[in-house]
């Protein structure tokens, strides 16, 4: 169940990544003159985009750690059967 709730987790940071790449798209230069409101949004979007790195590497990380146990899991089962 953890597993289907780590896809589900990458899947909808994966979709946040790829919402905020196509609104960075669309931002006005930094030179030009924004609105109070135009530079919230600007805020907004660039502090989620910065979390969602943080959780896919958090995600990431801990796959890795996974893979490496379910390795050392392998190693001590062969060698019990040796």
């Amino acid at each position: 169940m953890e597993a289907k709730k780590a896809a589900s987790d990458v899947l909808a940071a994966v979709q946040v990544m790829e919402h905020a790449r196509k609104a960075c798209a669309n931002l006005k230069p930094l030179d030009t003159p924004m609105s109070e409101a135009e530079l919230r949004e600007r805020a907004r979007m660039i502090d989620t985009v910065v979390r969602t790195r943080k959780l896919l590497q958090l995600i990431q990380n801990r796959a890795d750690d996974l893979e490496g146990a379910l390795a050392r899991f392998k190693q001590r089962r062969e060698a019990m059967r040796a």
